[in-house]
């Protein structure tokens, strides 16, 4: 399955992490994939919840949690926002 780098930004944490997210993976399950790495990278200062969004940086609009990544149209150097 291919990959995409992705450059997520953290705005509750104030930080941005590199990120590889599945091109086949739903929204919804690379949400939560992304969580998980920026709860484990923040050191404690981001935790996620059951709501927790991604967002299109460029256009802030986010992103339909039952499509596909690749459907989504992330590609490798999409900027993303994690709240």
């Amino acid at each position: 399955m291919k990959k995409y780098l992705v450059d997520v930004h953290l705005p509750a944490a104030g930080k941005h992490y590199d990120a590889y997210l599945p091109s086949g993976k739903q929204i919804g399950e690379a949400t939560r994939l992304l969580v998980s790495i920026a709860e484990s990278l923040s050191g404690g200062s981001y935790k996620g919840t059951a709501d927790s969004v991604l967002l299109d940086a460029d256009s802030g609009e986010p992103y339909e949690r039952g499509i596909t990544v690749r459907d989504a149209g992330i590609r490798n150097a999409s900027k993303l926002i994690l709240i």
